[in-house]
């Protein structure tokens, strides 16, 4: 496993390398620099309200939710930071969501069944986004060869979906339950051991349909609203596109990226896609590159934070552990 996802990430960086040295270093940076650090903090800045939506969508989906909101905000992010920059760990972002509840006290088989049905959902919603934008292309370009790539990624995530929908109800989660017991067994790293069963908690939150119906359309506006750190970042490059063509090359980037979930960090395939489809709407490669290091800038740097933000956290629990030890010699 270790072996294929180092393989994995190894050729998809060496696809992005050979995709700027191709099209040129020199037009790809000079395009940055049109953008500048003021791109690259606009579009941060913006990441920000898809982000908290996407925190929203994960709290709504339980009748008592067992933190704040903000809470459910840190989360999230910690999740994104593990997903974003400890990608060569298989589920890195999810074990790392699920540590962060454990520290705010969440119960453990909450956490996991909590964090199963929010990605089901969310990419419930992507198959959602991603026909939306389908049907843009097939209304403005019905001839484009480039619908059979898309409707073939479409297809791949659609199908994920469906599988870890029927991998969670017939048994999956109780693998996933051993895994987990397990792991906290080994390392003591994500607090106490499961008390509960995940697979019990699960279905009680898909048995409250209205809840999951109001986190599917959450996450569904958090991929629509998401376009705007695209749309910001083509604007800051100088190359402005109108929103529908934002949600299309948006929506079918995402689709690709999700289709190629055995890629760490989608490296290669993210900037492949953007190239690719950017020339739907007149993108040169070197911008579409751009916008791709544009937004792996903005994933470093919030995902550093995140994840800086996660160790503080730890670091004040080992700290009243010390305490704690102190107090009793």
């Amino acid at each position: 496993m270790r072996r294929s996802v180092a393989a994995a990430a190894a050729l998809g960086a060496g696809a992005t390398l050979a995709l700027i040295l191709y099209f040129g270093v020199g037009g790809i940076a000079a395009a940055l620099a049109v953008a500048g650090w003021s791109g690259l903090a606009a579009i941060t800045l913006y990441h920000l309200i898809p982000l908290a939506l996407c925190g929203l969508a994960w709290r709504a989906q339980l009748r008592r939710p067992p933190a704040s909101y903000a809470r459910y905000v840190w989360f999230r992010w910690t999740r994104d930071a593990g997903g974003d920059l400890l990608c060569a760990m298989p589920a890195a972002g999810e074990l790392l969501g699920m540590r962060a509840m454990a520290l705010a006290g969440v119960d453990l088989a909450l956490a996991a069944a909590s964090t199963v049905v929010d990605l089901t959902l969310e990419m419930a919603a992507q198959v959602a986004f991603a026909l939306l934008g389908l049907a843009i292309l097939i209304t403005e370009r019905p001839q484009d060869g480039r619908i059979h790539l898309a409707l073939a990624g479409l297809a791949v995530v659609a199908l994920l979906v469906v599988a870890f929908a029927l991998a969670q109800r017939f048994g999956f989660v109780r693998l996933l339950e051993r895994l987990a017991r397990r792991f906290a067994a080994e390392r003591g790293w994500l607090g106490e051991a499961l008390r509960n069963s995940v697979h019990d908690r699960i279905a009680q939150i898909y048995a409250d349909r209205p809840r999951l119906l109001r986190a599917f359309a959450i996450h569904f506006a958090a991929w629509i609203i998401g376009i705007g750190e695209a749309a910001i970042a083509l604007m800051m490059l100088g190359a402005p596109l109108s929103l529908a063509a934002v949600l299309v090359l948006e929506s079918l980037s995402y689709t690709l990226r999700s289709a190629a979930f055995f890629v760490p960090a989608a490296a290669g395939v993210q900037e492949g896609g953007y190239v690719l489809l950017g020339g739907l709407f007149g993108l040169g490669p070197d911008v579409a590159l751009a916008l791709s290091l544009l937004k792996r800038g903005r994933e470093l740097i919030l995902g550093t934070l995140g994840l800086l933000l996660w160790q503080a956290a730890e670091s004040g629990r080992w700290l009243g552990r010390i305490r704690f030890v102190a107090s009793r010699d």
